[in-house]
């Protein structure tokens, strides 16, 4: 049988348990109302199905905050237009320790550059669940236009870009914009002539020339197969690495020479104008003058002369070849009677020394010659 302290202490856990539980709730959810963060704010012009208050928003895969709030524009800008009332008004909290703890001025700074730079928000679905998060991306800028605003945003505003799903159904829709705007005569038409293109295109593949094409076909692929294989090798080559950066290097020179050169390309340029100029003025007269009747007369009276000249030079080869064939013999000559020739000059040389010797002494005594030898020299020792 239960007493009634039983009851009382069933009620005294009971009441502890649940106290502790809403402790731990507040303990681990208080966290979030005393952490720092920093308010971005973006507008879509778009269904916004699946997300939701705290999900996720992510910049390169990072989580970098979560959604806070989703309204519509008019509510939170009254002085909103008409046209910009469908716009769909969406908050986050940006976690700050992703950003080295910047201040807030520091990050309104930042997050207006990036957008600059091309930064938008794309709600992005997380698979087949259809839930969203928003993912920053970079786009180009002059690509991705903004929406008109009439308003001065309250806190760091990103722009938002269209969803990859917004985007498909644009681009189906205008397809069956298109498609609907055809007309069953038009459709009948088309598929006639698609018809009539396919059968003519058969019946020629079943001919020589089509069968003959069709080889050119299956050459040119295997040909171009062969360049492919050739092309990978030639990619996949180590030296290639080391080309690339080369032809950087020299293109970067080439175009520092060309800096520099300017001015002596603009003058080179000049010049080879001019050049060109005076060259066409010369070819001016030499057509005059080839085109002078007095030019083909002297022409006339020069072919006589070239012809004198040709025959001259005919006979001067002639002599020349047997010149050079007397100077061959005596070449010859010389070589075999050498020995000959060098006695020759020796003994020439000897009477020329000896008749030397004698006109000298004809000088200093010429009675001598005639009546006997030259007196004794007087010796200046015997004094």
């Amino acid at each position: 049988m239960i007493r009634k302290n039983d009851y009382f202490r069933l009620g005294i856990f009971i009441i502890v348990g649940t106290s502790m539980l809403i402790a731990v709730v507040i303990i681990l959810g208080a966290g979030r109302y005393f952490e720092t963060a920093y308010t971005m704010e973006t507008y879509f012009d778009e269904s916004v199905n699946g997300l939701a208050e705290g999900s996720p928003v992510k910049l390169r895969g990072v989580k970098i905050g979560r959604v806070t709030l989703i309204s519509f524009v008019p509510n939170i800008y009254h002085e909103s237009k008409k046209t910009e009332s469908r716009y769909v008004y969406v908050e986050c909290d940006i976690n700050p320790d992703l950003f080295e703890d910047i201040s807030e001025a520091e990050f309104l700074e930042h997050v207006k550059h990036e957008v600059d730079r091309g930064l938008r928000v794309r709600p992005t679905s997380l698979g087949l669940t259809g839930q969203l998060f928003l993912n920053m991306v970079y786009e180009d800028p002059d690509a991705s236009a903004q929406l008109p605003i009439n308003w001065k945003p309250r806190h760091a505003y990103v722009p938002s870009a269209p969803s990859t799903l917004s985007q498909v159904e644009g681009a189906i829709t205008s397809i069956s914009k298109t498609l609907g705007s055809l007309k069953q005569e038009d459709l009948k038409a088309i598929i006639g002539d698609v018809k009539s293109i396919v059968n003519t295109i058969a019946d020629f593949m079943q001919t020589e020339g089509g069968r003959e094409a069709g080889n050119k076909l299956l050459s040119i692929m295997e040909e171009t197969r062969s360049l492919l294989n050739r092309a990978n090798v030639i990619l996949a080559d180590p030296a290639l690495e080391r080309i690339i950066p080369n032809v950087a290097g020299a293109t970067e020179s080439l175009n520092t020479i060309l800096a520099e050169s300017a001015d002596d390309l603009i003058t080179a340029a000049g010049e080879a104008k001019t050049a060109m100029a005076n060259f066409r003025r010369a070819s001016l007269v030499l057509e005059k003058a080839l085109s002078d009747p007095r030019m083909d007369k002297a022409m006339g009276e020069i072919a006589p002369t070239l012809e004198n000249i040709s025959r001259a030079s005919s006979d001067l080869t002639a002599a020349v070849s047997k010149v050079h064939a007397l100077v061959n013999r005596l070449n010859g000559m010389v070589a075999t009677e050498g020995t000959n020739v060098h006695t020759i000059l020796e003994d020439s040389r000897e009477v020329m020394q000896n008749l030397k010797e004698l006109t000298g002494d004809a000088k200093r005594y010429p009675s001598g010659i005639l009546f006997g030898a030259p007196p004794k020299k007087p010796n200046p020792e015997a004094n």
